[in-house]
């Protein structure tokens, strides 16, 4: 993983020395697309080696406007900053009852991923799942800078051809059982890597046992990065507002069946 560590490495240091971080100054330029210079980028979450890779656009944070970041810095050095999102759940659900809060988004994990058996998920403890979801898998972000949205018509390939690469050079460093992109702009981000493509349309088992009435998709591809051929899925329905719970879990299901057609 060195090549993505000294990429956050370099980041991190101009981060701590100067409050900012030039490269999302600069992608902000050239997209029109608000991105957070002045806030600690979120690049990874969980295990860099971990068979398991859900991949995310960005993360969600509110613009802030500020030129530099302000208060206190939050971690003593790299290898603090690192560790931290090496144990991201630990942090936020390993610590005692009364200060853990159930996140909708890692909820929502737990259910998608639970039917690939990929993860060494409890039957009964929420809060051990919600850690494992995030620490026993790896969550890659495509660009490590937050902002309040992810403007799809401003994100082109083109200026994140340099984020789309080094995504790809981490998933390749290691043999990965599933990988799975959740968003359908990433069908046309990855369009130049894609060797073959399989689309499939489902409906989906609602609480109340009946069928959705609109059809969730999902796509299996077979990438080739640096010569090197890998599987992988798009979950483009993944964000789709009321794909929560038994639902979700569903999907899950589904696009792990198809995936592993």
């Amino acid at each position: 993983m060195a090549d993505l560590l000294s990429v956050i490495k370099r980041d991190f240091d101009e981060f701590h020395s100067s409050g900012k971080i030039e490269r999302a100054k600069a992608l902000t330029r050239i997209t029109g697309m608000h991105m957070n210079h002045n806030e600690y980028p979120e690049y990874f979450f969980g295990d860099l080696n971990a068979k398991f890779v859900l991949v995310h656009l960005m993360p969600k944070q509110n613009d802030n406007l500020d030129a530099t970041y302000q208060g206190e810095l939050k971690f003593q050095d790299f290898t603090d900053y690192v560790m931290y999102y090496q144990h991201f759940g630990e942090n936020h659900y390993g610590k005692s009852l009364k200060n853990r809060r159930k996140s909708i988004f890692d909820t929502k994990q737990v259910h998608f991923i639970r039917p690939f058996n990929a993860l060494n998920l409890s039957a009964d403890d929420e809060f051990v799942n919600l850690q494992r979801v995030i620490d026993d898998k790896l969550q890659l972000e495509l660009v490590p800078f937050g902002s309040s949205s992810f403007k799809t018509d401003l994100m082109t390939h083109e200026a994140l051809q340099p984020y789309i690469e080094l995504l790809l050079d981490t998933i390749i460093k290691t043999d990965r059982d599933y990988v799975i992109f959740c968003g359908k702009v990433f069908e046309s981000l990855l369009r130049a890597h894609i060797v073959k493509k399989e689309d499939y349309s489902f409906k989906l088992i609602k609480t109340d046992g009946s069928l959705s009435k609109n059809n969730a998709k999902f796509s299996r591809l077979i990438l080739r990065y640096k010569g090197q051929a890998f599987k992988a899925g798009i979950a483009h329905s993944f964000a789709q507002q009321g794909l929560t719970g038994a639902v979700m879990e569903d999907y899950g299901k589904k696009c792990c069946e198809r995936y592993d057609q």
